[in-house]
C-alpha cells in the first residue's frame, strides 16, 4: 500500500463505505494469514484501535459542528501513531473529509505526510480535490471515484431503501446527480 491515498469524487457516491469495505478486506487477509480475530464488527462499529477516523468535532460551547478539522485534531495524531498496535496490524488514519481541512490543520497534516511513520496509512476522503493543498495532493496517491450510472443508481437505490418506489429512482438521479447518498437524504 501506499503511505497516503485520497479517495475524490463527488459527495455521497460511496466513498466512505468504500473505505471501510477496503480496510475490511485489508484486515481479513490478516486474518487468512495470522489466523488473527475477525475484526469487521469493530471497523463498522467505529471502534477498531487501529484505525482512527478524523472528521468535524463537535463544540461544546456553541452547540454546533466546527467547520473545520482543527489543527488540535492533527496533533493529537501522534498519540494514535506512536501507542502500539493491536495484533501487531498496520494502523488507518481516515480523514473524512480532507476538505475540511483549514490552512493550519493542513500543513500540520503535511508534516505527517512527509514523515510517515512505518505500518501507518492515511486515507484522505474529499468531495473537491482542487480544494487540497497542492502540497498534500502530491504526497498521496489519487483514486477517482466516479458516479455511477443510471442502471447502477437504481440499483444502490433499491436495495438501500424499501420506501423508494423504481419509477421515483430517475428523479432522484436527475436531483442528486446521480449521488446515491443525497438521494437517500432526499
Amino acid at each position: 500500500l501506499h503511505q497516503a491515498m485520497i479517495f475524490s469524487g463527488t459527495q455521497g457516491i460511496g466513498k466512505a463505505t468504500f473505505t471501510y469495505f477496503f480496510l475490511n478486506q485489508i484486515f481479513k487477509s490478516f486474518n487468512k494469514k495470522f489466523g488473527t480475530s475477525n475484526h469487521s464488527h469493530l471497523i463498522y462499529n467505529n471502534s477498531h484501535p487501529n484505525i482512527l477516523t478524523i472528521n468535524k468535532e463537535f463544540d461544546e460551547k456553541t452547540k454546533k459542528i466546527k467547520n473545520f478539522i482543527t489543527i488540535d485534531q492533527i496533533r493529537n495524531l501522534d498519540s494514535f501513531v506512536y501507542q502500539s498496535s493491536f495484533d501487531n496490524l498496520p494502523k488507518f488514519i481516515v480523514i473524512d473529509s480532507a476538505d475540511d481541512l483549514n490552512i493550519n490543520s493542513s500543513n500540520g497534516l503535511l508534516k505527517k505526510l512527509e514523515e510517515p511513520k512505518k505500518n501507518t496509512y492515511f486515507i484522505l476522503i474529499s468531495h473537491q480535490l482542487s480544494i487540497l493543498s497542492s502540497t498534500i495532493r502530491s504526497r498521496c496517491i489519487k483514486f477517482n471515484f466516479h458516479n455511477p450510472n443510471l442502471n447502477q443508481f437504481k440499483e444502490i437505490i433499491l436495495n438501500s431503501s424499501d420506501s423508494i418506489e423504481k419509477f421515483n429512482c430517475e428523479f432522484l438521479y436527475d436531483i442528486s446527480n446521480g449521488s446515491p447518498g443525497l438521494a437517500l437524504k432526499l
